[in-house]
C-alpha cells in the first residue's frame, strides 16, 4: 500500500454520524500543570472548531494543549520558531496548540496579536486549520501548509501534492522556516 498523493473534495457534507466517528479517532491531551477545568474547556472548543473540517479524512491523530509558560522553552528546545502558537509532528501524527489560542494570558494574547495581526479568534482559526493542512497531507512545508490551511476556510478539502521523498523529511513542521507572521495573508469565512 502506498500514501494518497491526492484527494479529491466530496460535494456531499458527510453526516452527524461520520463526523461524530471521525471525532471518536481523535486523541486530546493537555500538557502537565494544565489546569483541569480549563483544560476540559479548551478542548470542547478545540473539538468545535475541528466539526468545521472533514476531519474524516484525517483519521487518529493527538491535539495537544501547551501551557503558554511553557511554550517558548519547548519551542526552543525542538528548534522551532517560538512566535508560532502551534506546530505538527507529522511522524508521531500530534499536532501542539499553545494555551493563548483559547484567551489565556493576556500578555501573551497581545503579543500574538501584535505579531501575527490577527484577532484570537482568527488566529486560533488559522493556527488549527494550518496545522489540519500539515496533518493532511502530510506536508512539511511551511508556505504549501498555508495554502492548504486556506483551501480548508474557504470549505474545501485540502488538494494534497507532496511527494514522497518530502514527506519523508518533514518529521516536524513549524520550524523556522517558511512564511513570517506578518507576512502571513489569511482570508476567514
Amino acid at each position: 500500500m502506498c500514501p494518497a498523493v491526492g484527494q479529491i473534495v466530496s460535494e456531499v457534507a458527510p453526516s452527524d454520524t461520520a463526523r461524530a466517528k471521525a471525532m471518536s479517532v481523535q486523541e486530546f491531551h493537555c500538557h502537565t500543570g494544565y489546569p483541569l477545568a480549563e483544560c476540559q474547556k479548551d478542548l470542547l472548543h478545540l473539538k468545535s472548531i475541528l466539526t468545521r473540517y472533514p476531519i474524516e479524512a484525517l483519521g487518529h491523530w493527538t491535539w495537544v494543549l501547551v501551557r503558554s509558560q511553557d511554550w517558548k522553552p519547548i519551542s526552543r528546545t525542538l528548534r522551532l520558531n517560538p512566535d508560532s502558537p502551534a506546530f505538527t509532528a507529522l511522524e508521531p501524527r500530534e499536532t501542539f496548540l499553545e494555551e493563548a489560542l483559547f484567551f489565556h494570558d493576556q500578555e501573551r494574547i497581545a503579543e500574538l496579536m501584535k505579531e501575527w495581526q490577527q484577532s484570537m479568534p482568527k488566529l486560533l482559526e488559522l493556527a488549527v486549520s494550518h496545522e489540519l493542512g500539515h496533518a493532511f497531507c502530510a506536508e512539511p512545508n511551511e508556505a504549501t501548509a498555508d495554502r492548504l490551511g486556506e483551501q480548508l476556510r474557504k470549505g474545501l478539502g485540502p488538494l494534497c501534492q507532496v511527494s514522497s521523498e518530502a514527506r519523508k523529511k518533514g518529521v516536524v513542521a513549524g520550524g523556522r522556516h517558511g512564511l513570517e507572521p506578518k507576512n502571513f495573508q489569511v482570508t476567514l469565512r
